[in-house]
């Protein structure tokens, strides 16, 4: 078959190269697929870490909105109720039908209140209803408790998402929404929707003071966290902002 021993060697040679190559490609193929399994693992416990903290930092905020209601819009109200209540007491024989009907309405109203903070500790209730409407929500509330103006533009299609990417956007809105009201001194705030085919855009403008920054902008840990929930959904995120122009943020998010 092998006209001589040096054929003989040389198939073996090469055979032998051929053999290591393979062996080699095989040892990479298979370190790269580890890696990639690292990779996987890490992201899912970065998710499972932000989805965490998101669900906690949502109900401390809350909390807080809990704590300022109770001090300021219930508490008043049960003390309206305590007061008709006692008039009505001391009238006895000639009872103030419109006193015991605004205690009604005002009790009505308080445990409306209560019972609508209350679902907001619990994330179901969050990924439980469309962005849309967690975002109207929101945007009522500020509505309530300020004078902020508040704008809302959206498209007839309704955004579908996971519960995790939910629950990733809530928590940023309400960041945004916290930085204006902190920090902002604006008049108005616009959130807008818009689809772009296989993603959509979500926008919060605000028309405040606005802040001055170099390349890249120094960013503090609420804006770190808007941006890594963002990447965390696949997504992108810019944030553009000059003095006494405002400051706009923008998202980017691939639709599932």
């Amino acid at each position: 078959m092998f006209s001589s021993d040096e054929d003989i060697i040389t198939v073996i040679i090469i055979s032998s190269a051929l053999i290591f190559i393979f062996a080699i490609v095989v040892v990479i193929a298979i370190a790269q697929y580890r890696a990639k399994q690292r990779q996987l693992a890490e992201r899912e416990n970065t998710i499972s870490q932000e989805l965490t903290k998101a669900i906690l930092e949502a109900k401390e905020e809350t909390l807080k909105t809990f704590a300022e209601r109770i001090h300021g819009d219930i508490q008043q109200s049960l003390s309206l109720i305590k007061l008709n209540l006692n008039k009505v007491l001391i009238q006895k024989d000639d009872l103030d039908l419109d006193r015991i009907e605004q205690s009604k309405e005002l009790v009505a109203n308080t445990i409306a209140e209560v019972k609508d903070l209350s679902k907001e500790m619990d994330p179901k209730y969050i990924s439980g209803h469309t962005l849309e409407e967690n975002i109207e929500r929101q945007l009522e509330r500020v509505r309530k408790q300020t004078d902020l103006k508040t704008i809302f533009h959206t498209s007839d299609i309704e955004v579908v998402l996971d519960d995790k990417s939910q629950i990733f956007l809530h928590r940023i809105i309400q960041e945004a929404i916290n930085n204006i009201l902190s920090h902002a001194e604006a008049s108005n705030v616009t959130i807008a929707i818009v689809h772009l085919g296989s993603h959509f855009q979500l926008s919060i403008q605000d028309d405040g003071k606005g802040f001055h920054h170099s390349s890249p902008i120094e960013e503090g840990i609420g804006i770190i966290s808007m941006r890594n929930r963002t990447e965390l959904m696949n997504g992108t995120f810019l944030m553009k902002s000059d003095e006494k122009e405002g400051t706009l943020i923008e998202l980017k998010i691939p639709l599932k």
